[in-house]
């Protein structure tokens, strides 16, 4: 009797735990912005922390997707909430020649708990579409920059991940690319040169050519690709 009793007290425990807990499970949201903006202007990106995919397209228009998420969580749904709404990310068309896409934090736990992992931040990866002729400023970016169909000046500054540009008539920019630490790699012929041991720069062309691409990159790398025109598929 006792042992039955004892069996039936633990299969009635597991079945409560079973029913109490709960797995942890993905949060996430998704939001989209779209203004009007014609091509040729200058499109701002500026505190871009995450991974930022930007691609060229033929519509008069700017268009940022922007996703955040906790992955898979165990807090609270309130809490994990808490954490992404503390992402900010503003579009703001200035002007008729100039977009600014700005991206602020406000730190949801304390610097010891930040140390120790206790908690953490919301992920944001950026999807931005642009006239496919843009100027692009990325300033003060942290994570994986990836640019593809652009025709404009590009100007990017990341802290830390990789930057890849895949363009079309890639000959015709002059180039200015500096690693602290990590390669630059180019389908195009140029100069390169070690930079403090551990880092690289690589130039090409000169100053005088219309189409300028000026990289700087502190922990990862620069990979600039050809874009192939049969691999170009505007939309």
């Amino acid at each position: 009797m006792l042992r039955s009793a004892c069996l039936f007290g633990v299969l009635a425990l597991t079945s409560l735990c079973a029913d109490t807990a709960k797995p942890a499970q993905p949060v996430q949201t998704s939001h989209t912005d779209t203004v009007n903006f014609a091509p040729g202007g200058t499109i701002r990106i500026d505190n871009a922390d995450g991974n930022v995919t930007i691609e060229a397209w033929d519509e008069p228009k700017v268009e940022v997707t922007v996703v955040k998420s906790m992955g898979w969580d165990d807090e609270s749904s309130a809490a994990a909430n808490h954490r992404l709404d503390a992402v900010k990310i503003a579009v703001d068309r200035k002007s008729d020649t100039e977009v600014a896409i700005d991206a602020s934090r406000t730190r949801t736990h304390n610097r010891v708990a930040h140390m120790l992992h206790i908690g953490s931040e919301a992920g944001v990866s950026y999807h931005i579409r642009v006239p496919k002729y843009s100027h692009l400023v990325i300033s003060r970016a942290d994570g994986y920059v990836s640019v593809t169909g652009v025709t404009g000046n590009i100007e990017a500054t990341n802290s830390r991940g990789d930057i890849l540009l895949m363009l079309p008539n890639l000959a015709q920019y002059s180039i200015d690319a500096h690693t602290k630490v990590g390669v630059i790699t180019s389908d195009l012929q140029g100069t390169k040169h070690q930079h403090h041991l551990s880092g690289q720069e690589f130039t090409r062309g000169d100053k005088t050519q219309v189409h300028k691409l000026d990289l700087h990159m502190g922990f990862g790398g620069i990979t600039i690709k050809e874009l192939p025109t049969e691999a170009i598929a505007y939309k």
